[in-house]
């Protein structure tokens, strides 16, 4: 704590004390979706708290504190089945509506969120990509697109090509396709029911990695030994969103063969993931 004044360190101590009363929450109730407003509300204020700016030293005193270290996996677990949930009320909700096309989603509040984000990372993608034309046109895949595939809807409409959701929950892989063929882009959004760590990536080289995809390493490893010199884009966690995000170690890829070729920064008002970019 050397160097710091006991403000900054009583914000530390408090953002602790916040975490293990949200944990503590998170793991007694039983309804974690939407329809509970107390759920909502604490997640709502731990999204405020990890957009607040902090400093590489704050960052390591949270994250390498004993209780976090100890509970932060089952904090995660219950935090994705959270976001599970409300997508999943989303995209049922939308699937209802009147609206079609964009304008079944466009009420979301993370909306603007996906909009930036798929358009850093595909800006970075195609960085890489300029060289091969073809592969520009080739389809992309995303793993965990999940019940509500904004990421998905928004990489074909930027990128002008067919993607191929791999969706290995039946609930998601249901809801997704009918909200898509909902919205008119059945055809060109596709779901396939499958664990992305036993699909076939033989016939695509642009692979996306969602930020809840909880067997990453497999799915790696699946990618590497199906596709021939792919790149792929998974979605990580920087700093304080480590707390509510699994974080991908950069020397784990690299000791695994994989080259990073750069990643995208989050604006921390509007993005929470960054993205590794690997080859």
């Amino acid at each position: 704590m050397e160097g710091y004044g006991l403000p900054r360190w009583l914000m530390v101590n408090d953002f602790i004390a916040f975490i293990r009363e949200t944990n503590e929450l998170l793991q007694k109730e039983s309804d974690l979706s939407p329809a509970n407003p107390t759920v909502t509300g604490v997640i709502n204020l731990l999204f405020v708290q990890l957009r607040s700016r902090y400093s590489p030293e704050e960052v390591q005193a949270v994250l390498s504190h004993e209780y976090i270290q100890s509970n932060q996996r089952q904090l995660q677990d219950k935090l994705s089945e959270a976001e599970f949930l409300t997508e999943l009320s989303d995209s049922r909700k939308a699937c209802e509506s009147r609206d079609s096309g964009l304008d079944a989603v466009k009420w979301l509040p993370n909306w603007p969120v996906y909009i930036e984000l798929v358009k850093q990372e595909l800006f970075t993608l195609q960085q890489y990509t300029e060289a091969n034309r073809e592969s520009e046109q080739s389809p992309i895949v995303f793993v965990g697109s999940g019940p509500m595939p904004l990421s998905s809807i928004l990489l074909h409409l930027f990128g002008g090509v067919e993607v191929i959701c791999v969706e290995k929950d039946a609930t998601a892989y249901e809801a997704s396709r009918a909200l898509l063929e909902h919205m008119g882009f059945g055809a060109k959004v596709k779901v396939v029911l499958e664990d992305g760590s036993r699909f076939d990536y033989g016939p695509y080289r642009r692979v996306f990695v969602a930020s809840l995809v909880k067997n990453k390493q497999a799915v790696l490893e699946q990618i590497r030994c199906t596709s021939s010199n792919p790149l792929v884009a998974i979605r990580t966690a920087e700093g304080m969103k480590q707390i509510m995000y699994e974080s991908i170690e950069v020397d784990t890829l690299t000791s695994q063969g994989w080259r990073v070729l750069g990643r995208t920064s989050p604006d921390e008002k509007v993005v929470i993931n960054s993205t590794l970019f690997l080859q």
